[in-house]
């Protein structure tokens, strides 16, 4: 072991009441390490706890004594198979270090953890570099928006060369904004990075000007403030961390402590505690047992306090406080931001609390209301909207800039009235409400069959499926389910009787079906249709084949995947009306009227209870309804809650109605069968149609596999595809577009598949394709690549500002005279333009002037210079017309050194990205050519 000598860090930490008597109130901050096995997180942990004094020993995996591994299997295996957290503090900041599970098997464990984390550690092996899980990791982290700290290590056996791993780290993950810190120590850099205005008296070096250079080219707030004063204020670094505009990239050795001190001190310099509310909410992530079996919860605190004996949900109480670390602590009470640990009932789930987590869900999840301004561009106040979504995290609010549209899941009137005023007060502007858009429930129609199958070396395993409506026969069972109200409750229950029954069920490792169980309870899969949740079925398992010895949970969990979604293809859809509960407190004088309106709402009343001088009404109403009836019994002055009830049948022609409204497809051009009932994508499989192997036969002599269209059919890209193309029926266009193109040069490979873009089907696909799959994957994008290229001329799309602080001499041209900075850079892009026979678009800055309506300005037949419209950055109006040439199947460049990770989304769909210092290298190699030839 390694030890240290005593010191103030060694010394036990106090109580935490003891602390907040005696100390500044801590901040709490979740530090989560994220890693591929065998990159070295145990050793990470271990070397973090030991610089910061929590431990004086430094424990290894190979020797069994690790403080976070301390699980029995753990050690024995040499990997994380449990999330588990240690803290340890310095000044004012106690940091949470998060261990999540490594291993691809466990990763659900880790999906669990990501609620919980306010930042993000990601390992690389230095001598691996990036591989598959890596990318996993770090999309995911970028989908719940989780600031992330880039950690190389293993750089004690590493032989290659650190700049050239740093560029090949850049470009894996598409971002400029990794930069590399582990040369410096916070302190190194604290003089020029104050918050306060200070007369600079000792210049940087010239490596530390560099870095603070490269610091201040994230933004142009940066850029102008590093010029003007040669500093950078600390909360500018902070902001870009926390908008994922930076990673701090650290190369490491923790096995010998080596890169540990730099790591650690920009760690604590960097991260801050997030904002909470002062009502009582938390989140329980992850249920466990001791060893003397009661259950024990792992919970994070999001708001106000929680004390010994306190109740933490409804009827129950919390009658003990731990928190997980070195040694098991009793504390009296936990703050917000803190992770800790407390027995739980059996009716205790997880999700957050004191609020019961998927009612919440449903209630927020059925009614998204969509949010506009008169005249004006939503989006362009995406930062605000985004504080507004750390404000009040219980509005749901959703921003999509894939639909260039944001929603909010708002619960009455006044929370409406609060966020209208919000924006009237912050930003001047008049926001509108669209009416909510009710979300259906949907159920198969029929019966239908899926095969399920991962045929790999080493991972050998295969099934048949048989997907049931619940009225149907059910392994001898008849389901007692009528074709009226059918109560979903049992879907969100996870002590509800299972929905699988799987034939031979002693075959299988108990822990596979508990685990999968489990897992789909928490799911919750959309229909096909309307992505509403998919409901009322069950699920047979049969023509199970596999060895103990060639296949692992995961082929298990993957082959039902792939049956399921196989057969929910073929079962046909129903559609199903949601119905809600409702509770009302009226006085007497308001009584009559509020009767008559749910008379009128089609609604149903169940009890009328007397309370004093007032009545409380208990009944249930249709979902359409439910909105309406809310607003006039709130506009009464009256009280009204909710909360979701069941599921009902709907009329054929009401289906087809709310189809019609949603895909905007006239009924008469919508999918149905030759009765007249609702159906979509393939003809119904057969169990005598599906080959032994887990591969539907296909007509072209190959096989169709798991990965292709019987699993991933979309029934609502169908539908909108249709209504496009009716819509360009009406307008007489006619043509196919490279989209469609590429389409059918897929589907003529694999069968049909989702929309999502070629990028997309490659690293989303769950299933790995094989060798030869991928070799016709490459054809097809060549083959659309040579269509693309015939006929769509290139879109260059250029940030102005960004590109004129790339060479040093337009930056000091520009700071003396920025109208001489752009007009020297003009001709040399419009020569590019002309040379590489390109479209080529600069867009400058300019959403600061007040009533600017925006301008365009046509250089020549190839360059226009944009100047942005009051309240739209070059960021939005750049991202907005990459996504649009895009769609429209033009070839996009992208050059920004801004806006690196938001533009990687649109590699995917063909996009090119190259920073602005990389983009003036071409102009100058264009220049040269052209001077070379002359």
């Amino acid at each position: 072991m390694t030890k240290r000598s005593e010191s103030f860090f060694d010394q036990k930490p106090k109580n935490i009441k003891e602390m907040a008597e005696t100390e500044v109130r801590m901040e709490n901050i979740v530090l989560a390490l994220l890693a591929h096995v065998d990159r070295g997180k145990t050793s990470l942990s271990e070397a973090l706890l030991y610089e910061s004094g929590r431990i004086s020993e430094k424990g290894r995996v190979d020797h069994g004594d690790s403080v976070l591994d301390k699980d029995s299997l753990e050690r024995k295996k040499g990997i994380t198979i449990y999330a588990k957290s240690v803290y340890f503090t310095k000044e004012n900041k106690r940091f949470f270090l998060l261990d999540t599970p490594g291993h691809q098997e466990f990763s659900s464990e880790m999906e669990r953890c990501l609620s919980v984390m306010d930042y993000g550690i990601l390992l690389i092996d230095g001598n691996d570099g990036i591989q598959k899980r890596e990318l996993q990791l770090f999309e995911r982290a970028r989908e719940k928006g989780i600031p992330l700290f880039l950690v190389v290590n293993k750089m004690d056996l590493f032989q290659g060369d650190r700049e050239a791993l740093l560029r090949e780290i850049q470009e894996a993950f598409s971002c400029e904004g990794i930069i590399d810190f582990s040369p410096y120590a916070f302190s190194d850099l604290a003089a020029f990075l104050k918050e306060e205005d200070f007369t600079r008296t000792v210049a940087p070096s010239e490596d530390c000007q560099d870095f603070l250079e490269n610091l201040a080219l994230l933004s142009e707030e940066g850029t102008g403030e590093y010029l003007e004063n040669g500093r950078l204020p600390l909360s500018f670094l902070q902001e870009n961390i926390q908008e994922r505009k930076l990673f701090p990239l650290f190369f490491t050795s923790a096995l010998k402590q080596e890169g540990i001190t730099e790591l650690f001190s920009w760690i604590f310099a960097l991260c801050q505690m997030p904002a909470y509310s002062e009502e009582l909410r938390g989140i329980l992530y992850k249920i466990s047992k001791s060893p003397e079996g009661r259950r024990i919860g792992k919970a994070k605190l999001l708001g106000g306090s929680l004390s010994l004996r306190q109740e933490w949900r409804p009827s129950e109480k919390a009658l003990e406080l731990h928190l997980e670390g070195v040694e098991e602590e009793a504390v009296e009470s936990v703050e917000p931001g803190m992770l800790f640990t407390m027995p739980i009932s059996e009716n205790a789930g997880l999700g957050y609390f004191p609020v019961d987590e998927h009612s919440e869900k449903e209630k927020e999840g059925y009614f998204p209301t969509l949010l506009s301004l008169e005249g004006e561009e939503i989006l362009s106040y995406r930062k605000d909207l985004e504080e507004l979504q750390k404000e009040f995290p219980e509005w749901g609010i959703s921003i999509s800039l894939a639909e260039k549209q944001v929603t909010a899941q708002l619960s009455g009137n006044l929370q409406k009235e609060l966020l209208t005023d919000l924006f009237a007060k912050r930003l001047g502007k008049k926001l509108h409400f669209s009416k909510p858009k009710l979300r259906y429930g949907e159920s198969p129609r029929r019966e239908a069959y899926g095969r399920g199958a991962v045929l790999e070396p080493g991972h050998r395993i295969s099934m048949l499926l048989r997907l049931i409506p619940k009225e149907v026969e059910f392994f001898g069972e008849q389901q007692e389910v009528g074709k009226g109200e059918r109560d979903c409750e049992n879907s969100r229950n996870p002590e509800k009787k299972s929905i699988f029954s799987i034939e031979k069920r002693g075959e299988l490792p108990e822990e596979w079906i508990s685990r999968l169980e489990t897992e789909w309870a928490e799911e919750h899969f959309p229909g096909p249709l309307l992505s509403g949740p998919y409901e009322n079925y069950a699920l047979e398992i049969s023509n199970l084949s596999f060895s103990r010895g060639s296949a692992y949970y995961v082929d298990f969990q993957e082959a039902v995947y792939q049956a399921f979604r196989m057969a929910q293809a073929t079962a046909g859809v129903r559609l199903l009306r949601p119905y809600f509960s409702y509770e009302i407190s009226a006085s007497q004088e308001k009584l009559g009227k509020i009767l008559q309106e749910i008379e009128r709402q089609k609604g149903k009343r169940e009890e009328l209870l007397s309370e004093g001088e007032n009545y409380q009404l208990l009944g249930k109403i249709p979902g359409i309804n439910l909105s309406e009836l809310q607003s006039f019994v709130q506009g009464e002055g009256e009280s009204f809650s909710f909360s979701f009830s069941s599921y009902q049948e709907m009329e054929e022609e009401q289906a087809l109605a709310v189809l019609e409204e949603r895909f905007g497809i006239p009924s008469e051009e919508l999918p149905l069968s030759s009765v007249g009932k609702l159906y979509y994508g393939e003809e119904l499989v057969s169990e005598a149609a599906l080959g032994q192997d887990g591969w539907e036969e296909n007509t072209s002599g190959g096989k169709s596999g798991g990965s292709s269209s019987k699993l991933n059919g979309s029934a609502s890209l169908q539908l909108k595809n249709i209504g496009e193309h009716s819509e360009k029926k009406k307008k007489g266009e006619e043509g196919i577009s490279l989209e469609e193109e590429l389409n059918a040069i897929f589907e003529r490979t694999f069968g049909p598949l989702k929309n999502r873009g070629q990028e997309a089907i490659r690293t989303e696909q769950k299933l790995f394709l094989s060798k030869e799959k991928e070799a016709r994957l490459e054809e097809a994008r060549a083959q659309y690549a040579k269509k693309g290229k015939k006929n769509k001329r290139k879109k260059f799309l250029v940030d102005g500002y960004n590109f004129l602080f790339a060479k040093e001499e337009w930056k000091a041209l520009a700071q003396t005279d920025l109208m001489a900075g752009r007009e020297q850079i003009l001709p040399l892009l419009s020569e590019y333009a002309a040379y590489h026979d390109v479209d080529l678009y600069l867009i400058f800055d300019a959403y600061r002037v007040k009533s600017n309506p925006g301008k365009t300005l046509q250089l020549d037949s190839r360059m226009q210079v944009i100047f942005t419209k009051e309240g739209e950055s070059a960021d939005f109006a750049l991202s907005r017309m990459a996504n649009d040439f895009s769609q429209s199947g033009y070839p996009v460049v992208v050059v920004s050194s801004d806006q690196a990770v938001q533009i990687q989304g649109f590699s995917g769909k063909g996009a090119i990205v190259y920073s602005s210092k990389e983009f003036a290298l071409q102009v100058e190699d264009m220049k040269k050519r052209i001077s070379d030839s002359l």
